[in-house]
């Protein structure tokens, strides 16, 4: 069982009931004093707070249902709850009155319904999506009796058709839910906890990613009632360069406008607001998307009369797939090595490994199925006070072999050991064990490979 005892912003972890004893034993406290004792397996939590006469309003929550007792309660008394629950014992919450969202019938529900996962996109842009997947594989069908169905570009605009959808839905979504938030209320709240947190994914096929994000956690009244809720801005703060940042901006213990939606104050953001920079990052999306757009149009349509003209016996396709390889590969080479200079500059913090084994990966490609193992080492640094957790061993590189190799690399990083880590002074969240140097020369090579590849088969070397 794992428990967190908050006091007035001061945090202990598995706290004994000395702990607990000691906080209440210090009675009386000023008002708005407060304790929350946390247990974070099952999500309950009491909380105490200290009112002006020298008793306590106490509020419990066992993550479905809230309680509070008949009426304020003594010093002896919170003590008294705090360690039976600590010690969950089973009468814990006898001395509760519980209220939970559905008891009260209709009206309860539709005051405070529980909230859908912010994160989760919206049914009619997944409705859309998926249609537009549909509509690509009756368009292939149907080729005939369709508008420019005989051209060369039908295919190009199918592919591309899918991806466009999805970006203007995702858009969509999220200025409708913008919209819909400028119209919420305001509430005066209080932050119970900021810190951050390892957000992992996992996609098919690929190695489990980790991603330190901002954890905080606030409070509010209304109707009476204790609302609580942890998202941040309605744009979804995703950590980052900006996780230190939202962490200053949002401390234990400080007053914060909360904003939510009257039908549902589950509800609620700190920040309604459009992100900031997120004109600018639309821009930079749709200027590259039209800039692919326009690569390949060109490569289908320009580059193989150019490529005839100048090499008359030339196998015109090969040429311009392996020309157009070699310069993705160069590009990809530049990028590393800008990237692995500045890394060498890097600032090293000392960290420790959390946990360190390998990860089996497995690829399905036309039927055949391959499998690989990937080093899975997880490590925990502190960079200007903020905890952060990566999975990157080399940076920039997604390892990703035979089991004893991945045996190998994890046996360099043992759990429990203490290692030096690189990290970006502008985004602290990017970090990497080692900043390898042979891997851009790779790409230089294959780039050089099929460069010569195209020369060979436009005939240069006949």
């Amino acid at each position: 069982m794992a428990m967190e005892l908050c006091i007035n912003g001061k945090f202990t972890t598995d706290p004994s009931a000395d702990d607990i004893g000691r906080a209440l034993d210090g009675a009386p406290h000023p008002e708005g004093w407060y304790l929350i004792l946390d247990d974070e397996d099952d999500g309950s939590n009491i909380e105490v707070t200290a009112r002006a006469e020298g008793t306590y309003d106490v509020t419990a929550d066992d993550g479905h249902r809230e309680g509070h007792p008949h009426r304020p309660f003594t010093s002896e008394q919170a003590k008294a709850a705090l360690l039976k629950y600590r010690a969950r014992e089973p009468g814990w919450r006898e001395v509760f009155t519980w209220h939970s969202d559905d008891e009260d019938g209709e009206e309860a529900e539709s005051s405070f319904p529980t909230a859908k996962r912010s994160s989760e996109p919206p049914t009619w842009a997944v409705a859309i999506v998926v249609a537009s997947i549909a509509l690509v594989v009756l368009a292939g069908y149907a080729r005939d009796w369709m508008p420019f169905g005989d051209s060369d570009y039908f295919w190009i605009g199918l592919i591309f058709l899918p991806m466009v959808v999805m970006f203007v839905a995702a858009v969509a979504a999220k200025m409708l839910e913008v919209k819909r938030a400028s119209g919420w209320s305001s509430a005066v709240g209080r932050i119970v906890k900021s810190s951050t947190a390892a957000a992992r994914h996992r996609s098919a096929g690929e190695a489990t990613t980790v991603k330190t994000v901002p954890a905080v956690e606030y409070e509010f009244s209304v109707g009476g009632r204790k609302v609580k809720g942890n998202r941040i801005s309605i744009g979804e703060d995703s950590g980052g360069a900006n996780t230190e940042a939202t962490l200053r901006r949002y401390t234990v213990g400080a007053a914060v406008t909360v904003y939510y939606d009257p039908a549902n104050p589950k509800n609620c953001a700190l920040e309604r607001d459009v992100p900031e920079g997120i004109g600018k990052g639309l821009a930079i999306i749709v200027g590259f998307v039209i800039a692919f757009v326009g690569v390949v149009y060109w490569l289908a349509t320009g580059a193989p009369p150019l490529v005839e003209r100048h090499f008359p016996r030339a196998n015109v396709p090969v040429v311009i797939i392996a020309a157009s390889m070699a310069v993705l590969m160069l590009l990809f080479f530049v990028a590393s090595w800008r990237l692995s200079r500045r890394a060498a500059d890097w600032p090293l913090v000392r960290g420790t490994v959390l946990s360190s084994g390998t990860e089996k990966i497995e690829k399905n490609s036309d039927g055949r199925r391959s499998v690989t193992h990937a080093p899975a080492i997880e490590y925990a640094y502190r960079v200007n006070d903020v905890d952060y957790v990566s999975r990157q061993v080399k940076l920039g590189v997604a390892l990703s072999a035979s089991q004893s190799y991945a045996d190998g690399v994890a046996a360099r990083y043992p759990k429990g050991a203490v290692i030096d880590v690189h990290y970006d002074p502008a985004n602290p969240s990017n970090a990497a064990l080692e900043n390898p140097a042979g891997t851009r020369w790779f790409l230089l090579g294959i780039a050089a490979a099929l460069f010569a590849l195209a020369a060979h088969q436009a005939g240069a070397f006949s």
